[in-house]
């Protein structure tokens, strides 16, 4: 006869180890998966971050690209170095060639030479004025109206002039050239208080931001900065130096919101003791308190 075969059981303490080894495996791999979730989810907000950043970086550079395209900002010091320049370079005598070399070439770039030659005719400049300072093709370029007498009669002309700027040092980088005379008349831009908001529908609100505004108006033309310390912050009056003629209602429009309303208005004002009246437009940024209101930031335009 066979002998049975015995079945061996496993002793507890190999089946708890068994269990503890299992618990940790898993454990472990939730571990490990949501660590690889978390990654991923950061990575994709990095990718996101970086890529909004970049639209931004975008956005700021065309915003810079169409501020300085066309026009530059004026420095005195541009106009009284290119207005030494041109008195010389136009002030031209036949007897004295090599002196006029001298007194233009040290306004020119290094590789900008000239000769007495570029003359032939004696010349003297009568008035010259700056019309302004603009772009061309990247390059910092200053107009003048310039008035030449050439052999006893006068002739006006527009003549551009290339020069290049570090910090307080200039230098011509082209000779003058003949041009149009600027044309800035153009209408590039909104008017300042355009972008004013959706307008708040509550008329009780409208009217109290209303008078107050017209109270405000009154105070601002008649008292002085220490005085409208009460009523807004950076205070600033008049002190009578102008007396309030009107504030016009109908272009008076609020928006915001009930806490902090937005009024703009336009109000006409007369310089004190003349006849001289204008039209400004005023913008109250408000902030409500009790029954009335704070101004928290005063614009004109």
């Amino acid at each position: 006869m066979r002998k049975k075969i015995k079945s061996e059981k496993l002793p507890k303490s190999h089946i708890v180890d068994l269990r503890r080894v299992r618990l940790v495996f898993f454990i472990g791999l939730i571990v490990v998966i949501a660590y690889c979730v978390l990654l991923v989810f950061r990575t994709g907000s990095v990718i996101k971050q970086n890529h909004t950043l970049k639209e931004q970086v975008v956005k700021l550079n065309t915003k810079l690209d169409k501020s300085s395209a066309g026009t530059t900002s004026y420095n005195p010091i541009v106009g009284q170095y290119l207005g030494a320049f041109i008195t010389n370079y136009y002030t031209f005598s036949t007897d004295k060639s090599s002196e006029w070399v001298k007194s233009v070439q040290p306004y020119l770039a290094k590789d900008l030479l000239v000769t007495n030659s570029l003359n032939t005719t004696n010349s003297k400049l009568v008035k010259a004025k700056m019309n302004g300072v603009f772009t061309v093709d990247s390059v910092r370029t200053a107009q003048f109206e310039i008035t030449l007498s050439v052999n006893d009669k006068q002739s006006d002309l527009v003549v551009n002039v290339p020069y290049a700027q570090d910090n307080d040092k200039l230098t011509v980088v082209g000779l003058p050239y003949v041009a149009n005379a600027i044309d800035s008349v153009g209408q590039v831009a909104s008017s300042r208080f355009s972008k004013i908001g959706k307008q708040v529908n509550d008329s009780e609100v409208r009217e109290r931001v209303q008078k107050f505004t017209k109270q405000f108006a009154q105070k601002y033309v008649s008292s002085s900065t220490k005085d409208m310390s009460l009523l807004m912050s950076n205070p600033v009056g008049l002190n009578g130096a102008v007396d309030l003629v009107s504030l016009d209602d109908s272009s008076m429009r609020v928006t915001g919101s009930e806490s902090n309303p937005v009024v703009t208005a336009q109000m006409t004002v007369q310089i004190h003791d003349t006849d001289i009246k204008q039209v400004q437009t005023i913008r109250l940024e408000l902030k409500k308190q009790s029954a009335t209101y704070f101004v928290t930031k005063f614009l004109q335009a």
